[in-house]
């Protein structure tokens, strides 16, 4: 009888270790997951490089004193206040064969557009910068559109550790602005900071690997400095 109870304390015991294995439950599993992989993300640590037309980036009125002739376009990613890492989903559509029972199956992906939240300064930088572009789409005259590869560039979002290093990734291929949205003024808000949201859509998107988001957001860096040179 004992060696009965005995195996039954040990099947039990075992049982008990895979549940645990499987589904771990206790703080200390918690922590150790989180240990092993570099803690936790944060959503306030991350980067945007926006590489604007040329043209967009010219200040006339600089030549009469009016801030710099040539806008920096590193100043784009500091006045970033936020934006998102874009999602994609399988559109789906019903299939049924026979009549009797149907099936969902893939037809195409969709992938959203981004939003992004810049601070406004009292030159109006950002928001004079992405009218030009909407511009250089579209003229607001004649209403002809450009070329793609007149407005269309490549944007990095990349998602940054507590130490500023690249943890994630994202390239929005031959991404252009489809909307720069109004902007409330209002005499209660005395202290509030101006903000200006722009949509911005793109052809598709892709995820890249720490070195290479690195790699590939610097090198479009020095690109717009070769061009404005």
């Amino acid at each position: 009888m004992a060696t009965i109870k005995k195996t039954i304390h040990l099947i039990m015991s075992f049982l008990n270790d895979i549940n645990n294995a499987l589904n771990p439950s206790k703080i200390d599993d918690f922590k150790s997951t989180i240990g092993k992989r570099r803690g936790l993300a944060t959503s306030n640590r991350f980067s945007v490089t926006i590489i604007p037309p040329t043209e967009t980036l010219l200040n006339l009125g600089g030549l009469f004193g009016q801030g710099p002739i040539v806008n920096d376009p590193r100043d784009i990613s500091i006045l970033c206040d936020s934006c998102s890492l874009p999602g994609r989903l399988i559109q789906t559509g019903d299939y049924d064969a026979f009549g009797r029972n149907p099936r969902k199956y893939p037809q195409t992906i969709i992938e959203e557009d981004v939003e992004f939240v810049f601070t406004l300064t009292n030159d109006v930088y950002i928001k004079k910068m992405f009218d030009k572009w909407m511009e250089s789409i579209i003229d607001p005259e004649s209403h002809l559109v450009s070329y793609d590869s007149d407005y269309k560039t490549d944007t990095h979002i990349q998602l940054l550790d507590k130490n500023n290093a690249t943890i994630y990734g994202v390239r929005l291929i031959d991404s252009y602005p489809t909307s720069v949205n109004s902007i409330a003024l209002s005499n209660e808000n005395t202290d509030a900071k101006t903000q200006v949201s722009v949509n911005m859509t793109y052809n598709r998107f892709v995820t890249e690997t720490r070195l290479r988001s690195v790699i590939n957001s610097t090198s479009d860096k020095l690109d717009i400095f070769k061009r404005l040179i």
